[in-house]
């Protein structure tokens, strides 16, 4: 955790953020302490999932949007699970803009936490909870948003719709749901800010990089089949499906797909090079400016840095294993999950037909599980950057904004899937330690960030939809 040095280092320069935007608006000092209490009752609800239980978050949010007379609409997608979609009326002249957030959280079972996970808990500089950064935290400061737009009267241009999701972190339950049932509540967005984008805090305490994500993989599963005589273990047989299995996966973890760059790679790498120490820097400036094939020095540089080498090229990888009935049985079949994450530009169709080819076996199958959603990317340029990009300049200046590609899913890919453009923002500054705290142990957010991110979303949405 960093020192007490750092802590007001940060503190300092969030209370900077008056100066530097020189507009009179909201109290966010009142804003942030009604989020941290928001926030509070968010993590004491435990949406853990499975199950779920999302339903006791969302009724929290439509207590404070009923007090403020703010219409919003509840839907079960499940027993004990629902979304909240609110909406602020505009004139029009836009198309909607949609602030999302998911409200279920990952589980805490077999973690090492040093604190109650379901209880926000204040140490040092940080607060402490499932959720505080992964994503209630945003589904705070953004019903916080809806609600000072909605007291201030603010006249708008397009309407602006909040969205609480559960079962995100199982696939995406609960907006797919929304989407197929009920598609005029979200599918009318022309642009929609989600989870996934970040401000960096470097030693110091200051920002020193902004991102935002405009890009997923592709998440697809595929079984990997292989079947066997069945029969006496005492008897064995040259036909046994763990074997077959064992040679199939081997193969695969042999024969990675080439890495390659994206427009929006290529992108990250140039800019984000300024941020790695010298060597991985020049590595990753050599892969930026390559034409051809990537330079195999500069990919051995990265390669110890696993999450940046996934960026290059569709990863697949075994992650579960099923044989056998008996310990004294020969296996009648062996299955393997295959988790694939897939860049953008390809299908699953083409990787599957991949996996075949390099697995080289008839006797092996390889079935996708259920359908892959997402991988289109959203554009680079365009109003939602421009926005942000003016915000940031406010209220961190020469602060850069990386446009960035991740390996892991959001609620995002179902809005892309059908036409709205969506991007990922970070709010609220945090260290690269911080993040590693997401999905684990002791979860922790700066707790000085709670103002910044309350203002940054505040001034981004009046940017984009305030009336003119």
């Amino acid at each position: 955790m960093p020192h007490r040095g750092l802590a007001y280092a940060v503190a300092a320069a969030f209370l900077l953020f008056p100066i530097l935007s020189g507009a009179k608006g909201p109290d966010f000092r009142d804003s942030a302490n009604r989020v941290r209490k928001l926030l509070q009752e968010l993590v004491a609800a435990n949406t853990e999932n499975p199950p779920g239980n999302e339903a006791r978050a969302v009724a929290i949010g439509a207590e404070r949007l009923r007090g403020a007379g703010v219409p919003y609409q509840v839907f079960e997608f499940a027993p004990g699970r629902a979304n909240l979609i609110a909406r602020l009326k505009g004139n029009g002249s836009a198309k909607p803009l949609l602030l999302l957030a998911h409200v279920d959280v990952v589980p805490t079972a077999g973690q090492p936490w040093s604190v109650s996970p379901h209880q926000v808990t204040e140490r040092g500089d940080r607060l402490f909870g499932r959720g505080v950064l992964d994503d209630l935290s945003m589904a705070a400061a953004e019903l916080e948003v809806i609600l000072l737009l909605k007291a201030a009267g603010t006249p708008l241009r397009r309407d602006v719709i909040l969205a609480w999701t559960g079962g995100e972190e199982t696939g995406g339950d609960g907006i797919r749901w929304q989407l197929q049932h009920h598609p005029e509540t979200l599918g009318d967005a022309g642009l929609a800010f989600n989870e996934g984008g970040g401000l960096r805090l470097g030693s110091d305490g200051t920002v020193k990089e902004a991102s935002l994500l405009v890009a997923e993989k592709i998440y697809q599963d595929f079984t990997i089949r292989t079947t066997g005589t069945s029969g006496h273990s005492s008897a064995p047989r040259p036909d046994n499906a763990i074997y077959r299995l064992a040679r199939a996966l081997d193969r695969l973890a042999h024969n990675p797909f080439p890495a390659r760059l994206l427009p929006v790679t290529r992108k990250w790498f140039e800019a984000a090079a300024a941020t790695e120490e010298p060597r991985v820097a020049e590595a990753m400036r050599a892969i930026a400016t390559s034409k051809g094939a990537l330079p195999e020095a500069a990919l051995e540089v990265i390669s110890a840095k696993p999450a940046m080498v996934a960026l290059l090229r569709t990863t697949c990888v075994p992650t579960q294993l099923a044989a056998g009935t008996g310990r004294n049985v020969l296996p009648a079949e062996a299955t393997a999950n295959v988790n694939c994450r897939i860049l953008p530009d390809q299908g699953p169709e083409e990787v599957r037909l991949a996996l075949v080819e390099t697995i080289a076996d008839a006797g092996v199958d390889v079935v996708p599980v259920d359908k892959a959603i997402g991988g289109k990317a959203s554009p680079l340029v365009g109003e939602g950057p421009a926005a942000l990009r003016t915000v940031l300049g406010r209220l961190y200046p020469g602060v850069p904004l990386i446009p960035k590609m991740v390996n892991y899913f959001t609620d995002s890919r179902s809005l892309v899937e059908i036409g709205v453009t969506a991007y990922g923002v970070g709010l609220f500054p945090a260290t690269e330690q911080d993040g590693l705290t997401v999905h684990a142990a002791d979860e922790r957010l700066p707790t000085a960030s709670l103002r910044p991110g309350i203002e940054l979303l505040h001034a981004l949405v009046t940017e984009l939809a305030a009336g003119r």
